[in-house]
């Protein structure tokens, strides 16, 4: 239970720290069309697309940002759980290192609400487990 409340814990901190940093880039990077336009375009199918490649580019920019995070702060989530990846004998390894920040970056992108959700349980398990009386 440790390691679990260990890794939701700290991939909600870099999920966090991904979104934070993805909501500026939306501010800042106008080439990447992270933000809607101000008038609707006539055709219906083009605003489609448009919000289809909006979506893309913000996944993908969160995902960026958590690998980077991740590689920062030596974050291996996989071992975290105490699971062994089939990466983890690669000769080089800074390989091996790169595809578990990837595999963080993958989690944050895909995963932020849930881990801030599973977070939120997690503690409210750990205080009803506080609140018990003590068994003599």
């Amino acid at each position: 239970m440790d390691e679990l409340m260990q890794f939701v814990a700290v991939m909600a901190a870099v999920s966090t720290g991904a979104q934070a940093i993805t909501q500026q880039m939306k501010k800042r990077l106008h080439f990447l069309h992270l933000q809607a336009k101000a008038e609707p375009n006539d055709s219906k199918w083009d605003e489609l697309y448009e919000d289809a490649l909006r979506n893309v580019n913000i996944h993908f920019l969160a995902g960026l940002n958590g690998t980077v995070l991740a590689g920062v702060a030596q974050i291996h989530p996989l071992e975290m759980l105490k699971l062994t990846p089939i990466w983890a004998n690669i000769s080089p390894e800074w390989v091996g290192d790169g595809m578990d920040y990837l595999s963080a970056g993958v989690l944050v992108a895909y995963g932020g609400p849930w881990f801030h959700d599973l977070l939120g349980l997690l503690r409210a398990y750990k205080i009803q487990l506080a609140q018990l009386p003590k068994s003599k």
